[in-house]
């Protein structure tokens, strides 16, 4: 898509020379610098959807395949409580 911008001319030639320095032209430069800006900010605003993508890790997470054993509820203590106190 072809797009008309108004840069200030010492903007725009320190953008050319900084393009010429990685062999790209003006265009292609300025191209990969908005993508660069937009991939950045939307990995920001990432959000997970759901309260387990929140709280489970990715799949390098050292804690992701451990079991976590849990008493048997028919064999625990009854524990008193007062809320009186």
């Amino acid at each position: 898509m072809n797009v008309t911008l108004k840069i200030p001319d010492d903007l725009c030639k320190a953008a050319r020379h900084l393009a010429v320095d990685e062999s790209k032209s003006l265009s292609a430069w300025t191209a990969e610098l908005m993508r660069r800006e937009i991939e950045a900010r939307a990995a920001k605003s990432e959000k997970p959807k759901t309260w387990m993508d929140a709280f489970s890790g990715d799949e390098n997470d050292p804690y992701l395949d451990r079991d976590f054993p849990l008493e048997d509820r028919k064999t625990m203590k009854i524990r008193e409580f007062n809320f009186e106190d």
